[in-house]
């Protein structure tokens, strides 16, 4: 088997919906999407994620838990507040979100809201089994994305630094495409063919063979499939570190390695397990948090002051002085938009919006 002749659609997971240019949709009334990150912990240690550094995570005092389901609730219940439907909710980034054990209920409570077009889910797939599955795709999950780590338990034990038996990933995705409904999965791995430091450059090449025995194996048991490229996405851990932007990104674009403006906090809101939130999923240990969704609704941190001082500052060419953003690379190698050549539209636009909320 090739991939020309699998039934899923060969994409990276931005490309499956339609895009508009983001320049001019800012200032954005409703945020494209939200991310909860509605558990933190992990039970894997990659050793391209922040989560296998555990000095980085010590030296900033980062807390990890699980979000409670009435924070949960009073998070979607927020988005009722804005013009327009969410495009997307978007549950799991930092931990692995089926370690808890209100997920199905928390994806039934967000689809049975009305709040968003799209509810989904980012997982590791090591959760997967048939009685999970059945209750994720019974609480009326729409898209669910897989990212594995390898193709055999030994490049499981390098990689994630965990005991996984990839058999049981390969059946659990099995199983849930066979009951999937209407819901989407996406299945992706990881591929490095930059130069990195050696001890871990072994761990992410794919050669010729595991790539056509990923597609042979997941190709007929997802909807959309994709190599994604390891990059240096989480900033000021021991992987980014080490690695340098190449020439494309993690999804095969062509990367601008001087891109001044993050897109990321004009876009979407991202909630910490704890009520803090950031403007940026990429912020793990919590430096640029713009309010606390425990003690503000989600509108007002969108329209508030914090976020709107960073957009400005952002746009005034001023990301040096940001605390975290100075030193992350995920603007240029984890995102197509570019708002560099519309700065100055946009502060006219944005300025204002800045001195009303300051009064």
């Amino acid at each position: 088997m090739t991939e020309k002749n699998i039934a899923a659609v060969i994409q990276p997971r931005i490309h499956s919906a339609a895009k508009v240019p983001l320049e001019d949709q800012v200032p954005l009334s409703t945020p494209f999407s939200v991310h909860i990150d509605v558990c933190s912990v992990c039970n894997y240690k990659c050793s391209f994620c922040f989560q296998a550094d555990s000095q980085a995570m010590k030296a900033v005092g980062l807390k990890r838990g699980m979000m409670s389901l009435e924070l949960f609730r009073k998070i979607v219940d927020d988005l009722k507040a804005f013009d327009r439907k969410i495009k997307k909710i978007k549950i799991g980034n930092h931990g692995e979100p089926t370690l808890h054990p209100d997920l199905p209920a928390m994806i039934r409570y967000a689809r049975d809201s009305g709040t968003a077009e799209i509810v989904e889910l980012f997982t590791n797939a090591s959760q997967l089994e048939p009685v999970l599955n059945q209750a994720l795709i019974d609480s009326g999950l729409q898209r669910i994305n897989i990212s594995l780590e390898g193709l055999s338990d030994e490049r499981y034990r390098q990689v994630a630094g965990v005991k996984q038996s990839f058999a049981a990933i390969v059946e659990g995705v099995r199983h849930l495409y066979s009951i999937r409904g209407d819901c989407k999965i996406y299945v992706k791995i990881a591929d490095q063919t930059s130069a990195l430091s050696r001890d871990i450059l072994h761990k992410f090449v794919l050669d010729e063979a595991e790539r056509n025995y990923f597609f042979d194996t997941f190709g007929n048991i997802c909807d959309e499939i994709f190599i994604e490229k390891v990059v240096p996405q989480w900033a000021e851990v021991q992987l980014d570190k080490q690695n340098q932007v190449s020439e494309t990104g993690m999804y095969a674009q062509k990367v601008k390695a001087d891109k001044d403006v993050c897109p990321f906090i004009f876009m979407y809101l991202h909630f910490n397990c704890d009520g803090t939130t950031s403007p940026c999923t990429l912020d793990w240990p919590r430096k640029v948090v713009i309010g606390n969704v425990e003690q503000m609704s989600v509108k007002d941190i969108w329209n508030g002051q914090q976020l709107r001082a960073l957009q400005v500052a952002m746009l005034e060419g001023k990301r040096c002085d940001i605390n975290f953003c100075k030193n992350c690379t995920a603007p240029v190698v984890c995102v197509e938009e570019d708002l560099d050549p519309h700065k100055a539209v946009l502060l006219d636009k944005i300025r204002p919006l800045l001195a009303e909320v300051s009064r």
